[in-house]
């Protein structure tokens, strides 16, 4: 195919479309390696057992799923403080829990 200004373009592309970002595009790549593996899986039970080890292979995925849930997100704690972070390794650290006092000298004192 040629445009008005004799370039060609590849069939099946919608040049209007906005481009992946590199989360979608990471997403996309973890997908097909998961479905790999599972498809390899699935295939060396059958070569090990037939049609009833595949299935065994297929069974035990199925089951992994059930057991360990969707997959979660990392949540990431951040926090904040006012002041700079001290440096234990010279000044040692003080810490209050509830109502327990709990303190470390510095290794050299």
């Amino acid at each position: 195919m040629t445009d008005d200004a004799g370039a060609t373009a590849e069939p099946g592309i919608d040049e209007g479309a906005a481009p992946f970002d590199e989360a979608e595009w990471q997403r996309i790549e973890d997908e097909e390696t998961y479905a790999r593996r599972r498809t390899s899986t699935i295939e060396a039970g059958r070569r090990k057992g037939g049609v009833a080890g595949a299935a065994m292979a297929g069974a035990m995925l199925a089951i992994q799923e059930i057991y360990e849930g969707p997959e979660k997100d990392e949540i990431v704690a951040v926090s904040e403080s006012p002041d700079e972070p001290g440096d234990i390794d010279k000044d040692g650290i003080l810490i209050t829990v509830g109502d327990l006092d709990v303190e470390s000298k510095p290794p050299d004192a």
